[in-house]
């Protein structure tokens, strides 16, 4: 028999007062398969064990620390998915809690966004290597919802099911999205409820994410390090800070990639005093904006003090 874990989220609402009830099931059993890679390394957190259960009759207390939830962002003419490590309130794991926070928390960064509406429930198990996301039928409720950003929605859902669980030591490789327990149409334009694996990143994940320092953090005076993740022409980026008045205070060159398609990590340095600052990190274009897209472009603003 193969290993299960079960949890379920439920927020009710009482008069003014909302109160969400966590239950986390398990089963025990084999061992899951391993999960997907190459994606940059997260923070470590803290997560409900797979054979406690527990049921809050209030909001939920407990936090859980650097949980990967992934937002959709306009990139080059398309919609790419974006990821943020946030702290968010355990209702029942860390799949059920990344999950929970993809449709109800707003992203740090105001360029990212999502289609989803808050879930009143999220109920989620995993057996082996394969998770199923059951969902009340409220986090379909927004009406705006074309065919491409639908397919990102449901990308940006099993991104975050399966990064949460490989992060809590349990990876999968496929997800089932059901509403209600039903397999129906969503948006009116994609079927959901068959298991559905990871889209490639070239097709579906942003060429360019800073990942560090998240939007609006705070980096002590002196030389601060940034941190990004994608994939550029000859493996090639372009980096430049801005002080709040606009005016350029450093910019370089960072390598990271494989330079032939492949997704890898980059760093570089800058010497910061304290105040305000943006910084804008771009893929190299070869064609210099004769073809294609362009390049791609994450920023962040951050302060320095």
């Amino acid at each position: 028999m193969g290993h299960e874990i079960k949890s379920v989220w439920r927020a009710l609402v009482v008069g003014p007062v909302s109160i969400a009830v966590a239950v986390a099931l398990s089963a025990c059993g084999s061992t899951p398969a391993p999960g997907s890679a190459g994606q940059p390394t997260s923070p470590a957190t803290t997560s409900t064990s797979p054979v406690e259960t527990t049921t809050a009759t209030t909001a939920p207390s407990a936090m859980l620390t650097g949980i990967p939830v992934y937002w959709i962002a306009d990139s080059r003419k398309s919609f790419s998915l974006y990821r943020e490590f946030r702290d968010v309130p355990d209702v029942g794991g860390p799949i059920a809690s990344a999950v929970s926070a993809m449709t109800s928390l707003k992203p740090l960064d105001p360029d990212y966004m999502t289609p989803w509406r808050a879930a009143s429930r999220v109920t989620v198990s995993q057996k082996g290597d394969a998770i199923t996301v059951d969902l009340s039928r409220d986090a379909f409720s927004n009406t705006q919802v074309g065919s491409e950003l639908a397919d990102r929605a449901v990308q940006q859902l099993v991104y975050t099911a399966t990064a949460a669980a490989l992060k809590a030591g349990t990876p999968a490789t496929t997800v089932k999205i059901t509403a209600d327990g039903a397999a129906i149409d969503v948006w009116g334009v994609i079927q959901i409820g068959a298991p559905m694996q990871r889209t490639p990143m070239s097709a579906v994940q942003a060429h360019i994410w800073v990942t560090s320092p998240q939007e609006g953090e705070d980096l002590p005076a002196g030389t601060a390090t940034f941190k990004g993740f994608g994939t550029s022409f000859e493996a090639n980026f372009l980096w430049e800070v801005r002080n709040q008045s606009g005016a350029m205070v450093a910019k370089g060159y960072a390598m990271g990639g494989t330079g032939d398609g492949g997704f890898g990590e980059f760093t570089f340095t800058a010497k910061l005093s304290a105040g305000t600052y943006s910084v804008t990190v771009s893929t190299d274009d070869a064609s210099g904006g004769a073809e294609g897209a362009g390049p791609a472009v994450d920023n962040k603003t951050f302060t320095v003090h």
